[in-house]
């Protein structure tokens, strides 16, 4: 699902929404995808976040996605990051001579689709 720190008047319709898991001893590796054909918001704040991880995150870690519907003015790059001691994940932005950054709300253009498909892997 996705949400925001505080969604206020989120509205999202996803036209795909799967994810899967696997988990060897502590270690867990999700795959998903989420497409929207809806999202909108004008009174959510705070940062984007995925939620429904199915462990808790024992400590913070980083995967890889394919990604649209983000736009964070000189950042090239965003990550899902499994965020320790809850079941939720976000999404760190990173760019040249930019210091990492939490996608938020206002980087999440209302009305547009987001397309989020990766692989993260956690321990628990």
């Amino acid at each position: 699902v996705l949400t925001f720190g505080t969604p206020g008047n989120l509205n999202v319709v996803y036209s795909t929404q799967e994810a899967s898991y696997t988990k060897i001893g502590r270690q867990v590796t999700i795959r998903f995808i989420i497409v929207t054909s809806t999202f909108t918001h004008t009174t959510a704040s705070g940062n984007l976040t995925v939620t429904g991880l199915p462990f808790t995150v024992s400590g913070n870690s980083w995967g890889t996605w394919v990604w649209s519907g983000i736009t964070k003015a000189n950042y090239t790059q965003v990550v899902p990051f499994a965020v320790t001691a809850t079941t939720q994940m976000q999404a760190q932005a990173s760019g040249s001579g930019q210091t990492f950054s939490a996608v938020a709300f206002g980087d999440m253009p209302t009305g547009g689709t987001v397309v989020l498909a990766g692989t993260l892997t956690y321990f628990v």
